[in-house]
């Protein structure tokens, strides 16, 4: 499972990369207009993976919680 994790994490890495490099040769041409909604834009996108961020935090903590409330069973071994 961490080899598919890392591999979303170097995808996000990647495109956040990408999308630094457009913006940069994008906000030199772009009249300011278009850039206080390109702004906005990537205010908004980054809220989106906080958001996602935050609900897979929430999932693990509750997992480790209910792993940590486990008692052991007894097993009938013959």
């Amino acid at each position: 499972m961490a080899k598919k994790q890392d591999k979303i994490a170097n995808l996000v890495n990647a495109l956040f990369d990408v999308e630094r490099s457009c913006l940069d040769l994008l906000l030199d041409v772009v009249p300011e207009e278009a850039k206080k909604h390109l702004t906005a834009a990537r205010r908004e996108k980054l809220l989106a993976l906080r958001s996602i961020l935050d609900a897979k935090i929430k999932n693990l903590e509750a997992e480790e919680k209910k792993a940590s409330k486990r008692k052991p069973q007894k097993v009938k071994v013959q």
